[in-house]
């Protein structure tokens, strides 16, 4: 004979009445078992939960809600029923009335009597179906995006909020020569070159502030002490509550070398690779400040193949291009490493004799292109003598604009020109 709760427990419906209201208020589903596995009662929360009413599953020894998968587990569940062993929270499954398959927290206690023989089971379940489906499609997320983190050509990061790198993706390999575990625990400033962790720890700061994502560009320091650009988009992101930076770094080298490039043309001339007009004109501003503020003298030379039209003409332009690249050539090693050659135009040259200068280091240098021109320039079979014609002008810091000074260097190449072109004039106040 199966016993039931009034036999078992008369004691029980002393309080009766605040049993009741837990048993049938309750949002967990409670129930009785007896030994051979039958539900003897159930309350409301868990005819709700699986659809069964009480009468529905009384003396049925295989419940109906136990999954087929799961029922060679009622033996040895209620063997450890018999020995006493209690089951606390543990995840199942259930089946309810209408077919579904439900999530569940499921935990047991065994009430034994006396003789420590098994006389019922109390057994509550909690739903969780919503928690595990939450889960398993976070499962799917995370399996989704590291498999994407793990196959782009991108750096992916997360930090903590103190910037220090707790994941990296594999690609830092490929990008950075480094294994990802050198960077686990790292604070990202260390793998960044100096010149830009200040900037960069200044986005990072206000992102914490304001948690508006930032992009900007940094240099990733590589194995071999080099670096590569890289474009950084930093933003925030929540992993289980605890808020991160994610960064997401893509390779821009080869954007930084074409503007590079480009920049290098916009300020060189494109035949002799000598600063042209553009930053010429940089070049002479700045040399003459530091000229003023150190009160040393600084020249300037403005220089101009003697005849180049007739060589063009004779030889073709191939042949003056050449001629071009070889004076460029020569006036480069006739000056200090502290002057700068600049081609202007056509065959006109100008050299900034960078402070400390003076007119006897003027002549020095121009005596040094001179001898550096006495040997012929080779086309093919041709030898072609070049000579030019140089003017000079000097500046020692008085209130003088950069384009007067080029003009007083410019009159002073005319006056060569008119009087003995080959050789060289140096400006002189008219008024003096």
């Amino acid at each position: 004979m199966i016993p039931t709760t009034k036999t078992l427990f008369p004691e029980y419906f002393t309080s009766k009445y605040e049993l009741e209201l837990i048993w049938n208020n309750t949002n967990d589903a409670i129930f009785l078992i007896a030994p051979n596995g039958a539900i003897l009662k159930a309350n409301p929360s868990f005819e709700s939960l699986l659809g069964y009413s009480g009468q529905e599953l009384f003396n049925a020894p295989i419940p109906p809600f136990i999954p087929d998968h799961l029922i060679k587990q009622q033996k040895p569940f209620l063997d450890k029923m018999r020995k006493g062993e209690r089951l606390h929270y543990f995840e199942t499954q259930r089946v309810t009335k209408d077919g579904r398959l439900i999530e569940i927290v499921s935990s047991y206690c065994p009430v034994l009597d006396e003789n420590n023989d098994l006389l019922l089971i109390v057994g509550m379940y909690k739903d969780v179906t919503k928690q595990v489906e939450a889960q398993r499609l976070l499962a799917e997320n995370e399996k989704k995006y590291r498999f994407i983190a793990e196959n782009t050509s991108d750096l992916i990061q997360v930090l903590d909020e103190y910037g220090v790198i707790s994941y990296i993706s594999p690609s830092v390999q490929s990008l950075l020569n480094f294994a990802p575990s050198n960077y686990i625990n790292k604070y990202i400033a260390e793998c960044l070159f100096r010149d830009d962790v200040p900037q960069f720890i200044e986005h990072l700061h206000q992102l914490q502030t304001t948690e508006v994502p930032f992009k900007t560009e940094v240099r990733y320091l590589k194995e071999n002490g080099d670096y590569v650009w890289m474009e950084v988009k930093a933003s925030y992101v929540l992993d289980n509550q605890e808020r991160k930076t994610m960064v997401v770094s893509r390779d821009i080298s080869d954007r930084k070398k074409y503007e590079e490039e480009l920049k290098y043309l916009a300020f060189h001339d494109t035949l002799t690779g000598l600063p042209n007009r553009y930053q010429f004109t940089e070049l002479l501003k700045e040399e003459m400040t530091l000229s003023k503020s150190s009160n040393q003298a600084m020249a300037l030379m403005y220089v101009d193949i003697d005849n180049f039209k007739q060589i063009n003409d004779s030889l073709g332009h191939s042949a003056g291009d050449h001629v071009l690249k070889e004076f460029s050539i020569k006036l480069k090693k006739s000056v200090r490493e502290s002057d700068k050659v600049c081609r202007i135009s056509g065959d006109e040259f100008i050299v900034i004799l960078a402070a400390p200068s003076s007119t006897e280091a003027a002549i020095m240098i121009t005596e040094k292109i001179q001898k550096e021109l006495s040997s012929p320039v080779h086309i093919g079979e041709d030898h072609v003598y070049v000579h030019s014609s140089i003017g000079i002008a000097l500046y020692n810091g008085e209130e003088l604009s950069s384009e007067n000074l080029i003009k007083r260097a410019d009159f002073a190449l005319y006056q060569t020109k008119e009087n003995q072109k080959g050789s060289y004039t140096i400006w002189e106040n008219p008024r003096v």
